[in-house]
């Protein structure tokens, strides 16, 4: 096995929580502080875990502006730089209910070792739960650990990984994790690799701080993408909030998933 993989160990799989563009950060939204933002959101989880305890948590990038195009750019190139992430994992993620999965966003563009310094994961990896597979891709896996103010390179669905862990695991079904997934940016083989094994159930993504579903085209097997929200900024929707996770829950041998917004 060339992956890391993890597995989730509960007597009965019922529920998973992903969350996704979290965003700590030296800009406040929404009227209310970053560290105020960030409380709060530590708070819901485990107002949630304590409503319907879930197994574990996915998070799905974007913990902070450490890398950054605009404005005043990212907080790694600041002088002296600062990284939001590593806050985010000494301050933060201690107050989650339960262990959170991550991988990076666009704005964490740290190299390998970087980033598995600072949050204790690789970049890119699976976790097994159950009769499912969640595969952690990367989908920004380029131009890592730049010396310019910089948004992210797209480099999209690691097709080796994906098969490496369809091969092992025959009889699980794939879910498919990533900050963002691109259709028209895509690989020939990526496209022919999800329309062909069924055993890819659907892909979970973040990065546009949207919570609505999309269905790709007959060329992609009509494979559904969800979209993961936010707890930041709100994707172009002038004052609207719209923070919040989305639960997947698993019965029976199949699963329904939903995005629950936080009312504040």
């Amino acid at each position: 096995m060339n992956y890391t993989e993890y597995s989730i160990e509960k007597a009965e799989q019922q529920r998973i929580l992903i969350a996704t563009d979290i965003h700590n950060c030296h800009i406040d939204w929404h009227e209310i502080t970053n560290e105020e933002r960030m409380e709060l959101f530590c708070k819901e989880l485990n107002k949630a875990y304590e409503k319907f305890p879930f197994d574990s948590m996915l998070c799905l990038g974007d913990y902070s502006l450490d890398h950054w195009a605009w404005d005043i750019g990212g907080s790694c190139l600041w002088n002296p730089p600062i990284s939001r992430t590593d806050e985010f994992m000494k301050k933060y993620y201690p107050k989650f209910p339960e262990k959170a999965y991550l991988i990076p966003g666009n704005h964490e563009q740290y190299g390998e070792e970087d980033w598995k310094k600072i949050t204790g994961f690789p970049r890119e990896y699976a976790v097994v739960y159950g009769n499912y597979v969640f595969a952690m891709l990367d989908t920004f896996g380029g131009d890592l650990s730049p010396t310019e103010h910089a948004d992210g390179t797209y480099t999209g669905i690691n097709v080796a990984l994906v098969t490496e862990i369809l091969e092992k695991h025959p009889d699980k079904r794939i879910i498919l994790c990533m900050h963002d997934l691109i259709p028209e940016k895509e690989s020939e083989d990526a496209r022919k690799l999800i329309f062909e094994q069924k055993q890819i159930l659907c892909a979970m993504t973040g990065h546009t701080h949207r919570d609505n579903t999309v269905l790709l085209p007959d060329s992609w097997r009509n494979l559904a993408v969800f979209y993961c929200g936010d707890f930041s900024y709100n994707g172009g929707r002038d004052k609207e909030r719209n923070w919040g996770y989305r639960i997947l829950d698993f019965k029976d041998g199949k699963f329904s998933t939903e995005y629950v917004r936080v009312n504040v």
